[in-house]
């Protein structure tokens, strides 16, 4: 049998960090608590978050998940092409800093909700509407698969050595992420995983 690759230290400071957590995403249900009803309230705590946090946050996602985590894997897996995602990055997070105040303070005006409402008001056409808004859908899942398989590498790493069968561990560990991440989305709305 394998050993454990986590020794009792490091189980210890999982589940502390784990248990810590949980807690703040279940808490972002209540803290102040929106009205899940209304589609804008599923986003970033609705529009209550106020512009300096809600940057914090978006830098925070760019900087961590996409940077640390995607960024480096693929340039694992594929050579230097990935590279191309370092100025990439800095240059369209300084190009929506500079160009979203503007759009945000308009859309808060006007009531948009999305990037679709915007576009079928601006351009007067419910197609153009519609292929912003498929856009926005798609363009969302590799970030939600970015914190599953995320997750399902770190506990698969957890649970190897414990468990004999690294696909069953594997299994098991995209399960228990999907069934958190799909936890905290229902009851919180879309702010609790971020």
């Amino acid at each position: 049998m394998v050993s454990p690759l986590v020794g009792p230290l490091g189980w210890g400071l999982f589940l502390g960090f784990f248990v810590i957590f949980v807690f703040l995403g279940f808490y972002g249900a209540r803290w102040r608590r929106g009205d899940l009803s209304q589609l804008h309230e599923w986003a970033l705590a609705g529009r209550r978050l106020g512009t300096f946090l809600a940057w914090f946050l978006v830098g925070a996602d760019l900087y961590t998940a996409y940077t640390f985590v995607a960024v480096p894997s693929g340039v694992f897996a594929s050579g230097a092409l990935y590279f191309f995602a370092v100025p990439y990055v800095a240059t369209v997070f300084a190009l929506a800093a500079a160009a979203m105040p503007a759009l945000w303070r308009w859309s808060r005006l006007r009531g948009y909700v999305t990037a679709a409402d915007f576009v079928q008001e601006r351009f007067n056409s419910k197609l153009l509407a519609g292929f912003i808004a498929i856009t926005g859908i798609v363009a969302e899942f590799p970030y939600i698969a970015l914190q599953i398989v995320g997750m399902q590498a770190v506990l698969t790493i957890m649970l190897l050595g414990i468990v004999k069968n690294v696909k069953f561990v594997s299994d098991v560990a995209l399960t228990i992420s999907f069934i958190i991440l799909a936890a905290f989305t229902y009851t919180s709305g879309l702010g609790a995983p971020h």
